[in-house]
């Protein structure tokens, strides 16, 4: 997309005085110069202006200041360079232009968190300001109209369209590297990543790319129930263990819990990718079934695993077997 010629614009409501005292509805009994400032009806080069009424000072001053971001934003926006990802390629530069503005609109402090430059608009920067009390001539009812001139020169627009492009790019770049999941080396990790997709998730303005990072999250959350417990044999008295999460081993930190029917002096113990199970068969009955059951809590779910084993004495000789690997 191309850039657009740098422009402000004044803020035109009927917050600005009438062509001519006769048609006001209101009279002005109070006001901080004699005279209105020549920039209170007019936009100029490297200036935003804004106006606004409400029934207390400080209302006013609030408008004013979500009109100054509003119309910094739009005029950034408009000049920005949006990437031309295969991922995104149904949403244009501009329709994510209009969904942003549609979304600040609708919930500007929640957006203008995302936008780090948002954060430095301030009315300690205004370098012109002029207020009026009104009086409603039918109502009676009091008034402020407040107006500043905010400075915003071409260079501090350039920096902020490029500050904007790059933050763009990085929260796309971010999606992109996390996208494939066959990477994970740990359920720890499940968490982490979607964890790392949040500020793209509070990022993204438009519908599309919504989608697309929740979509990649909501993947993620799906991870833990394709996760396996596979085990090994070692001999009567020991039993490997080790999670499996589409055809390769997955770390965790969390152990799992050991129960029996008749072992004795169970105690897992990492070993590289795998867990290593111990316990004691001496009370173990022949002929019975032996089993250690193991239980591991992943995400608010737990994952059962059970294997069987012989009595001390039947177990003699008993050669390696393999289960699962």
């Amino acid at each position: 997309m191309k850039r657009k010629t740098f422009r402000c614009w004044a803020l035109v409501a009927a917050l600005l005085l009438a062509s001519s005292a006769g048609a006001q509805s209101y009279k002005v009994i109070e006001k901080s110069d004699k005279k209105a400032p020549l920039w209170y009806e007019s936009a100029e080069s490297g200036y935003i202006v804004a106006s606004a009424e409400a029934v207390s000072m400080e209302e006013a001053r609030l408008v004013c200041l979500e009109s100054i971001k509003r119309q910094i934003l739009q005029s950034v926006a408009e000049n920005i360079e949006f990437s031309d990802s295969h991922t995104i390629k149904q949403t244009t530069g501009n329709d994510r232009i209009t969904e942003f503005l549609d979304e600040y609109t609708a919930d500007g402090s929640t957006k203008a968190a995302s936008i780090p430059f948002i954060k430095g608009i301030s009315l300690s920067k205004v370098d012109g300001s002029y207020w009026e009390k009104r009086k409603d001539k039918k109502t009676n009812v009091i008034t402020y109209c407040y107006a500043v001139r905010y400075p915003f020169p071409a260079s501090e627009h350039r920096m902020l369209v490029m500050e904007f492009e790059k933050r763009d790019k990085e929260m796309e770049a971010l999606v992109s590297g996390l996208e494939n999941m066959d990477t994970v080396e740990s359920v720890e990790e499940i968490n982490q990543r979607i964890n790392k997709l949040r500020p793209a998730m509070d990022y993204f303005f438009d519908k599309t790319r919504q989608q697309w990072v929740n979509g990649v999250a909501d993947n993620y959350r799906k991870l833990p129930n394709s996760i396996t417990v596979k085990g090994e044999v070692i001999d009567n008295t020991n039993h490997r263990v080790a999670l499996w999460l589409n055809g390769k081993k997955i770390k965790t930190g969390a152990m799992p819990k050991l129960t029996s029917n008749c072992a004795s002096k169970l105690k897992v113990t990492p070993e590289g990718d795998d867990l290593l199970i111990t316990f004691d068969n001496e009370d173990c009955l022949s002929g019975e079934i032996n089993a250690v059951d193991v239980a591991f809590r992943l995400h608010g779910k737990v994952l059962k695993y059970t294997f069987h084993f012989e009595a001390a004495q039947a177990g003699k000789g008993k050669k390696r077997t393999r289960l699962g690997y």
